[in-house]
């Protein structure tokens, strides 16, 4: 992971950067080394777009510093530092703002648009020819669930 955390950032600085991906872990939380790396890729790219939306990237380190300095107030750690229900505690309290419900998109649009993903999730993504579709092919169940 030390090699994740060298994986630079456009427009956020390191401490906004790790409270992003310490967000998006929460939103799609996997524990395979690749879906993991996968989470820092996305935080990545959705860092890119902030670089030429001068008004997003405001408003998105604005968030994302208040929610590290509520962190520091309630638990007395950074977000990125907090246990997994610790997150969720402080999440739940901004999940119906635009800001999360904005991240949550564009959250899930890239990270669920790669293909390391999809071969570890068992998707067999535009290759599948079958008609039979995916709903009924188990991936409700994830192999290292």
């Amino acid at each position: 992971m030390e090699s994740l955390q060298s994986i630079a950032f456009q427009a956020l600085t390191p401490e906004e950067a790790l409270t992003l991906v310490a967000v998006m872990r929460r939103i799609v939380p996997h524990t395979h080394p690749t879906l993991i790396e996968a989470i820092w890729l996305t935080a990545q790219s959705y860092d890119a777009r902030l670089v030429d939306q001068v008004f997003l990237r405001q408003e998105v380190r604005s968030k994302l510093r208040e929610l590290n300095l509520h962190s520091q107030k309630t638990f007395g750690h950074a977000f990125s530092d907090l246990e997994p229900d610790q997150q969720d505690t402080l999440l739940r309290g901004i999940e119906d703002t635009p800001f999360f419900q904005n991240l949550i998109n564009a959250t899930i649009s890239d990270f669920y648009n790669r293909h390391a993903v999809w071969e570890v999730i068992g998707y067999p993504g535009l290759e599948q020819r079958d008609g039979a579709g995916y709903l009924s092919k188990g991936f409700d169940h994830l192999p290292w669930d």
